[in-house]
């Protein structure tokens, strides 16, 4: 008796773990096909799946011939994710089921800096959000967000979050608790954008690469053998302290990464020959670079062999197959060509060096799915009480 309860359990589990990750409703052959459970086994598990409100019949399939299908679903009633991503110039938030499907979404600039007005403006498009959304009045199952520093290793307090203008460790996650009450995980923008670029962007399939996002400063997201890595102290992909060759630099959290648009700016500001007035923007430069008017020509190509000295450095770590550039700076053209082509002749094996498929959403989509799977391994925990 209690081999075929763990047996049920069992099923119980794979059943649900797969209908978690399709994003269209299935039958229940298909199921059993799918998890390589007995059609009984899929019959009983999703019967225990819907009287705890976790399934739903979502209608008939039909088009062929003999008897139409039922169509099952995860339940709309089951839960919802919030995703937020924290930026230096936009704050992002999604509200989704359970499986990451989009329910509504919304952005607006970062208002104010600092840790404690940020998380406030988060928690208020939040809920602006989720009152616009389909399941108004809910209150999330999990929310994820990302942010633009090193998590330590409570899982609450963020450190570097300098684009904000938090220059001190900042507890995020238990503000955000309390005001959402629902449980909230952190994680770097970064190493967010490439878990979005692995779930639905240019990394499905790749099992090691990485994201090198390029804005106000830089920073890379890297996966290595399929495992988003971390580090000792969560500062693992912190480009912006990699120190130029033979330099003794002291580390300068509060400084701008001199590869980061910023820093780049600033350099165009205090550079002499321009025949016009220094540009004000970071597309203003290209595109003065790209019509070859000096000096932008000139700094563009010291930003290009900036960032292939930092995919260079994580060739030498990690030999990715992809470095998948992004950010205000990243997503440029010229800078994605002209870096991998610096790239190549610093590298034993040369990576692939390409845009980002996610854009400038890639942050927000991986949190989607650090919502996603830190919800579902709970269901799972709970299902095998």
């Amino acid at each position: 008796m209690q081999v075929q309860v763990a047996a049920q359990q069992s099923g119980v589990q794979r059943v649900l773990a797969f209908l978690l990750e399709e994003q269209d409703p299935v039958t229940r052959p298909l199921v059993a096909s799918a998890c390589a459970l007995s059609r009984p086994t899929v019959f009983a598990a999703v019967q225990q799946l819907e009287s705890l409100g976790l399934v739903a019949v979502t209608g008939q399939q039909s088009g062929s011939p003999g008897r139409s299908a039922t169509l099952y679903e995860v339940a709309p009633g089951a839960g919802i994710l919030a995703a937020v991503d924290i930026g230096g110039s936009n704050l992002r938030v999604a509200i989704t089921d359970l499986r990451g499907k989009l329910l509504a979404e919304g952005n607006e600039p970062t208002a104010e800096a600092g840790g404690p007005a940020i998380t406030k403006q988060a928690i208020d498009l939040v809920h602006s959000v989720l009152k616009s959304s389909e399941a108004a009045g809910a209150t999330p199952t999990r929310v994820a967000v990302s942010v633009p520093g090193v998590v330590g290793a409570d899982g609450s307090t963020v450190h570097y979050a300098s684009n904000i203008d938090q220059f001190t460790a900042f507890d995020f996650r238990t503000p955000l608790s309390d005001a959402l009450s629902a449980p909230v995980v952190l994680d770097n923008n970064v190493n967010l954008a490439a878990l979005g670029e692995r779930w639905r962007g240019v990394a499905r399939g790749l099992e090691t690469f990485a994201v090198v996002a390029v804005g106000a400063g830089i920073g890379a997201g890297i996966v290595h053998e399929g495992v988003l890595l971390r580090g000792a102290h969560g500062a693992a992909g912190e480009v912006a302290f990699l120190p130029p060759f033979g330099s003794r630099r002291k580390v300068d959290a509060a400084a701008h990464d001199e590869a980061g648009g910023l820093s780049l700016l600033a350099a165009a500001r205090t550079r002499s020959g321009w025949t016009a007035p220094p540009p004000v923007t970071v597309e203003e430069l290209f595109v003065r670079a790209a019509e070859g008017e000096e000096p932008a020509a000139s700094l563009v190509e010291e930003e290009c062999t900036r960032v292939a000295s930092v995919i260079a450095s994580l060739c030498a770590v990690i030999d990715p197959e992809t470095v998948i550039l992004t950010g205000g700076v990243g997503a440029n053209d010229l800078l994605i060509a002209r870096a991998g082509e610096l790239a190549q002749t610093m590298t034993l094996f040369p990576p692939s060096v390409v845009r980002s498929g996610l854009g400038e959403r890639a942050s927000l989509v991986g949190a989607i799915q650090l919502a996603a799977q830190s919800a579902k391994l709970h269901l799972m925990e709970t299902l095998n009480v």
